[in-house]
């Protein structure tokens, strides 16, 4: 059986709510009188109900953070600044996978409130988010990272502007002779994948180069995804080929790497690539790949300390924030230089 604080307050003839005191470091509590009452409850292998002090206190010291796929090598690095800053605060964790399903998504939002999690820090599946309903009726405190929501949701957010990030990348391809650019996005629905058809387009806009239809692609955001459909559509033609495809991420470059030199092509002196999120995996490729750089610690940094402020306020009138981060371009070998 488990030791009690009854049995505790017992063995020093103290009262219960003098050893609660004591073992949450109650200033009205002597320092003597709790080092006794902390060295017997170790002795006597003593853990706090945290159920019922949640209860009381109507604090779980929990935050649950909802990623689109877990098995991505872009979300670690955000998810370990998250828990760093969290844990230094004496917050927990519960990590959930969402695998880009909206309908998983809200699965778990639900059995987050129902743990009674103080907050939420949410990387939704789509722009129209159902989950922000649902945490704003039930009254949870929440922070969007990696999106933006849409115009009627009044909510903190932590981005990365892919739209700057496609601009400039397309920019550098241009520069660098490529005017026939494959698109491979990922659903549209997703604000990323919006934002970085947005500055694919300004930047083609810019340059006055026709979009060509046939060189936008939408896929899963997964390696398979990518190396389905390019594959098909590389093996059914020979003409009008792009001379390089930008990416919505470095998995789905991956994909792209893996078709193209399965129908005898290479990178760069077939096709160039740019890869977005620059994973660990992205410079050990062959060749290294030039990828879109967001500030993944940033964000999970910026992410965390907008929801920790908005607990800490309970009292007072939430202002939102919505943090816009660059990324930058990373130059590696998977582009070259062509004749215009």
């Amino acid at each position: 059986m488990s030791t009690r604080l009854k049995d505790i307050a017992e063995k020093l003839n103290l009262s219960e709510s003098t050893v609660s005191r004591a073992l949450s470091n109650h200033p009205k509590i002597s320092k003597k009188t709790k080092n006794l009452i902390k060295e017997l409850a170790s002795e006597m292998n003593y853990h706090p109900n945290l159920i019922a002090k949640s209860l009381v206190m109507k604090k779980t010291k929990t935050i649950g953070l909802i990623i689109g796929d877990i098995t991505n090598p872009f979300y670690p690095e955000i998810v370990k600044s998250i828990e760093e800053i969290a844990d230094k605060n004496a917050f927990n964790i519960i990590l959930c996978n969402s695998d880009y399903d909206s309908e998983k998504e809200l699965r778990h939002l639900k059995m987050l409130v129902e743990k009674r999690v103080d907050g939420v820090l949410l990387m939704p599946v789509g722009k129209k988010i159902p989950s922000i309903s649902y945490l704003k009726t039930n009254k949870i405190p929440f922070t969007l990272i990696d999106t933006t929501p849409s115009e009627k949701y009044d909510t903190n957010c932590v981005y990365t502007d892919q739209e700057y990030g496609a601009h400039i990348a397309t920019l550098y391809l241009i520069e660098n002779g490529h005017k026939e650019i494959a698109l491979i996005n990922g659903p549209l629905s997703i604000s990323p994948c919006q934002q970085l058809r947005n500055g694919f387009l300004k930047a083609l806009k810019e340059n006055e180069i026709i979009p060509k239809k046939h060189l936008f692609f939408e896929c899963d955001l997964k390696a398979s995804g990518s190396y389905k459909i390019i594959k098909e559509f590389l093996e059914k033609n020979q003409d009008n080929l792009p001379t390089a495809f930008l990416c919505i991420g470095d998995k789905t470059a991956i994909g792209i790497y893996d078709a193209i030199y399965e129908c005898g092509k290479s990178i760069p002196e077939d096709f160039s690539i740019i890869g977005n999120d620059d994973i660990p995996e992205s410079k050990y490729l062959v060749p290294p790949l030039t990828t879109i750089a967001p500030p993944k610690n940033s964000m999970g940094e910026e992410g965390i300390k907008l929801l920790l402020e908005e607990l800490r306020n309970t009292n007072s009138t939430v202002i939102y924030k919505q943090i816009r981060l660059l990324p930058e371009l990373i130059i590696r070998g998977s582009t070259k230089r062509i004749k215009s």
